[in-house]
C-alpha cells in the first residue's frame, strides 16, 4: 500500500512539473535577433504599436514594449528596440 502511494505521488509530481513549463503564446513579445535590419513596419507587425517612443543620446529612435501583466511599474522585462535610419540595430530586454 505504501509503495502504491509513493508511486502515485511520483507520477503526480512529474505531471505537475511538466505542465508548469511556460508556453509561448502567439504574439508574445520575445527577443528575436532575426529582426536586426528589419523596418519599423516589420516590428509593428510582430509586436504591435510600442508603448513608448523616445530618442537616444546617439539620436536613434527607441521603442519600448512594457509587459501588460505588470502590477508595480518598473523596467524589468521591458523589451527595447533601437532603430537607426528606420532599421533595427539593437533589441534587448532588461532583467
Amino acid at each position: 500500500m505504501g509503495k502504491l502511494i509513493l508511486l502515485l505521488f511520483l507520477v503526480v509530481s512529474l505531471c505537475a512539473c511538466s505542465s508548469s513549463k511556460s508556453v509561448q503564446k502567439k504574439g508574445e513579445r520575445t527577443l528575436d535577433n532575426s529582426l536586426i535590419s528589419s523596418s519599423q513596419e516589420d516590428v509593428k507587425k510582430r509586436f504591435g504599436e510600442p508603448d513608448t517612443v523616445s530618442r537616444t543620446a546617439e539620436n536613434h529612435i527607441m521603442w519600448a514594449y512594457k509587459p501588460s501583466w505588470k502590477i508595480m511599474p518598473n523596467q524589468k522585462d521591458t523589451l527595447y528596440v533601437e532603430f537607426e535610419d528606420g532599421k533595427v540595430i539593437k533589441i534587448f530586454r532588461l532583467k
